[in-house]
């Protein structure tokens, strides 16, 4: 009996080992330069990973550093394979604006959020469209999210540090190519519209990868540095 037990442990440890990892999967990496009226103010350095979850559907990790202005920024959002977030934060760090952490859930519609800056610490809770995504201000590797959904007429944001929610319209501008680095590259052409009118235009590979982020009324263009990777 003893012998048979040994041999079932050996087995089991063999099985186990014999086991894939599931390992992250790079989905896009790299970089966007920020200029403000043609003038550079800021650079973004992103990496979103897929991680097969419990259905086998990827879950997203999505980090990032933005410089921007005097202000440095380190957002992470955990998503579902839609992209819909299950936990989000946010740290600011500014020479004049000082620093503040946002952190949050966002379960079954609904955002339990705490907020720690140099007046203490605050909590907010709301209520938000079920499926809204994440889209924060100066993040712009966040609308890789919004492209993945751009069949849909109408999508519902987030703006966290705003603890607010938006409803965007969606539509398309067709085919487009947008130069990158020496690269000419051909892009979908997709334009978000706020309930004030004011639009944003977002060009994505074939793949949705973000290759371009312009919004008007700020005069803001964020712009890849590098074409994705093949």
């Amino acid at each position: 009996m003893t012998t048979r037990l040994l041999g079932l442990s050996a087995l089991l440890i063999v099985s186990a080992t014999a086991l894939p990892a599931q390992s992250a999967q790079i989905i896009d990496q790299g970089s966007f330069t920020i200029t403000v009226a043609n003038q550079r103010t800021g650079r973004e350095d992103f990496r979103i990973e897929g991680t097969p979850g419990a259905s086998g559907a990827l879950e997203y990790v999505a980090r990032a550093t933005v410089v921007f202005g005097d202000r440095r920024l380190t957002p992470a959002l955990h998503s579902d394979s839609m992209g819909a977030p299950s936990d989000y934060q946010i740290e600011s760090r500014g020479t004049t604006t000082g620093s503040e952490r946002w952190s949050g859930k966002i379960t079954r519609g609904r955002v339990s959020a705490r907020i720690n800056n140099a007046r203490g610490e605050s909590a907010k809770e709301y209520i938000v469209t079920d499926g809204a995504l994440i889209l924060d201000d100066d993040v712009f590797h966040q609308y890789y999210f919004l492209a993945r959904r751009s069949n849909d007429a109408r999508m519902a944001i987030v703006v966290p540090r705003r603890n607010a929610q938006m409803v965007l319209t969606v539509s398309s501008a067709g085919a487009d190519r947008v130069t990158i680095g020496t690269k000419d590259l051909e892009a979908r052409h997709i334009v978000l519209t706020e309930p004030s009118g004011a639009t944003r235009d977002v060009w994505v590979d074939a793949k949705g990868r973000v290759l371009k982020v312009a919004i008007p009324a700020r005069n803001l263009v964020a712009q890849r540095d590098d074409p994705p990777a093949p």
